[in-house]
């Protein structure tokens, strides 16, 4: 793979560097420019939105949208609005360069590559191609232009459309350059798709993000493909202690964690709460999306949200919260709290000198006014009642 591409690559999710990486991959095909990288559902969709690029020239504006729409993103651009808006509402239809890229696309097979260049014209397209250029390339400081795109993707959003641009009139692309291009166009088109999902799906979190970061809780949020969209500040300093290395591995996702970091992702993505116990005196809980809407959030991320407590330190506000809004007793309280450190309900007996009887009686009262099943389910529910409380949420919070 040649350096370029690699680069490309390692600028997927860095919005600041992917532009410099389109360029720099120009560059190495011998190229000035990168003139248009467009993610598309077909080349009538990319002549419809012509005007629309021009009009919302910053690739940004493209990559909020969700891709599931079917709508195009815009990925990258190196001409100017004025060239496009030119390009979109006079010029196409005159330009041989595309009619030559359209009969390509029309042979190209399903999931194949295609790629056209100004010096790759039949001779029939020559005379055309003079006043094209004359009229419209050397005007905007275009010479020699290489145009590919991919056909049959199976997202909607995935076919890529692609151009480089020689600024000066010369030689043009070599055949070299040609193949490579084409050789590498799926590799570029799959760099485009990711890229555009990555910035789409931090654009849809940007809201929860801030949200997060105002928390006194430690908090994690996960795309559904188990990747870690945002980690808030109170995290990242819990996985910084030493006894936390389990946490330290949870942030590169679920998904590469132990089993039961894999069975509570699972149950979290169906919309069912739970926790699990990390070491260090963490509860880890999971939330839904749904949780996250109740917290007064509106946001369009598909994922879900997992919670760190401190048991050390979150233990007592949790059960002082939950006493006033189930109306415990105070021995249903204080056996709440045993649950919310660690111990077992025969711990708890064992302390206060009752019988395992009268602890496991309070347990079934406490479930009931919860109207939870388990106590897996317990903890997790105190964990959303200290995010949601209008006393302690997050509502008074943001305020």
């Amino acid at each position: 793979m040649h350096q370029a591409l690699m680069d490309l690559w390692g600028a997927v999710a860095d919005e600041q560097r992917w532009a410099h990486a389109l360029h720099a991959y120009a560059l190495s095909l011998g190229g000035d420019q990168v003139g248009w990288f467009v993610l598309a559902r077909d080349p009538q969709q990319l002549v419809e939105q012509g005007a629309n690029f021009a009009a919302h020239p910053d690739p940004e504006y493209w990559l909020h949208r969700p891709s599931t729409s079917g709508m195009p993103a815009l990925v990258g651009r190196g001409i100017t609005a004025q060239a496009t808006a030119c390009y979109a509402t006079r010029y196409r239809e005159q330009d041989p360069l595309w009619d030559a890229a359209m009969e390509r696309y029309a042979q190209a097979p399903r999931g194949g590559v295609w790629v056209v260049t100004d010096e790759a014209l039949p001779p029939s397209h020559r005379r055309r191609s003079a006043a094209f250029h004359n009229e419209f390339l050397s005007r905007h400081g275009i010479g020699t232009r290489m145009f590919g795109g991919s056909r049959g993707a199976h997202h909607p959003g995935g076919n890529l459309f692609a151009s480089v641009y020689r600024l000066r009139n010369d030689e043009g692309f070599t055949p070299a350059q040609v193949r490579r291009f084409q050789r590498e166009f799926n590799a570029v088109r799959h760099a485009a798709f990711l890229h555009r999902e990555t910035v789409a799906l931090r654009a849809r979190v940007s809201g929860l993000e801030t949200l997060m970061e105002r928390l006194s809780l430690g908090m994690l949020f996960f795309d559904t493909g188990g990747r870690l969209l945002h980690a808030n500040a109170r995290a990242h300093a819990l996985a910084q202690q030493r006894e936390h290395t389990s946490l330290r591995k949870l942030l590169a996702g679920p998904l590469q964690a132990d089993a039961a970091m894999r069975a509570l992702f699972a149950q979290s993505l169906r919309g069912g709460s739970g926790c699990a116990e990390l070491p260090g005196g963490l509860v880890l809980v999971a939330l839904s999306a749904g949780d996250l809407t109740g917290m007064g959030l509106s946001h369009g991320a598909p994922g879900i949200a997992w919670v760190l407590l401190e048991r050390s330190l979150d233990a007592a506000a949790a059960v002082a919260l939950a006493r006033q809004a189930y109306h415990l007793s105070p021995a249903e309280a204080a056996l709440l709290l045993a649950l919310m450190r660690g111990q077992t309900p025969q711990d708890f007996a064992d302390a206060r000198g009752v019988r395992i009887r009268t602890a496991r009686t309070q347990m079934s009262t406490l479930l009931l006014k919860t109207r939870t099943q388990r106590q897996q389910e317990l903890v997790a529910l105190v964990a959303r009642l200290m995010l949601l409380s209008p006393g302690e949420g997050v509502q008074q919070q943001v305020a």
